[in-house]
């Protein structure tokens, strides 16, 4: 059941994603990013490539990345630069990654991938959405990047990413400027990750809890 309710968020926000980041005019912010150019506090992380051999996918146990296979991503989202692991329950392979500590109430993120397979991925659009609260809340936000606009190793606000991104509350279909600090509990992140010059796109799904260590 929990497995099956995670992959169905995640299959719902490639729907959203796909129909719903527009803006409709009430837009939060006026200005744009351009690639190469980022909001003060954001910041790139240098760190060697991964290879076939030596991604979290891999080194997991599930083989190589194949951007067919939703449980073999090639695209893997830290959260306040924390990874996950994979695992299974009841003998079935989870698709979310899981981080392997509580992140803060106002969390970052960064998206690395493989570049045997995405080469240079500028293309980013994810959903947010509750698994669980404490106190009984569910948010459900889509959040896209201006095309072109997205760079993979980036850190960047998951409330506030920047003027390059739109924010839209699914729940009131509302065009936001920002998302508020997140209750404790647990969230899924399933993003669409995509090198806009070759099309290639991979998903990226994090399941992350909030408070356990802050």
């Amino acid at each position: 059941m929990y497995r099956a309710r995670l992959f169905g968020l995640a299959v719902s926000g490639l729907f959203v994603m796909g129909v719903g980041c527009a803006s409709t005019g009430s837009s939060a912010s006026t200005g744009h990013t351009k690639a190469g150019q980022y909001d003060r506090g954001q910041k790139v992380v240098k760190r060697a490539a991964f290879t076939p051999a030596n991604n979290p996918t891999t080194t997991a146990g599930r083989g190589e990345p194949d951007l067919e296979d939703v449980f073999r991503p090639a695209a893997w989202i830290y959260v306040d630069n924390t990874g996950g692991t994979f695992v299974e329950r009841d003998d079935f392979p989870q698709v979310q990654w899981m981080t392997e500590k509580g992140v803060s109430a106002t969390p970052t993120f960064r998206v690395e991938a493989l570049d045997s397979l995405l080469g240079n991925p500028t293309g980013f659009a994810c959903t947010l959405d509750t698994v669980e609260a404490d106190d009984g809340s569910h948010i459900a936000y889509a959040i896209r990047a201006e095309k072109g606009s997205f760079v993979a190793g980036r850190s960047y606000s998951l409330l506030h990413p920047g003027s390059n991104f739109t924010i839209r509350n699914r729940n009131s279909n509302d065009v936001v400027s920002e998302i508020s600090p997140l209750a404790p509990g647990t969230y899924l992140i399933a993003a669409k990750v995509e090198n806009v010059e070759t099309g290639q796109a991979g998903l990226a799904i994090t399941h992350f809890t909030v408070g356990e260590d802050h």
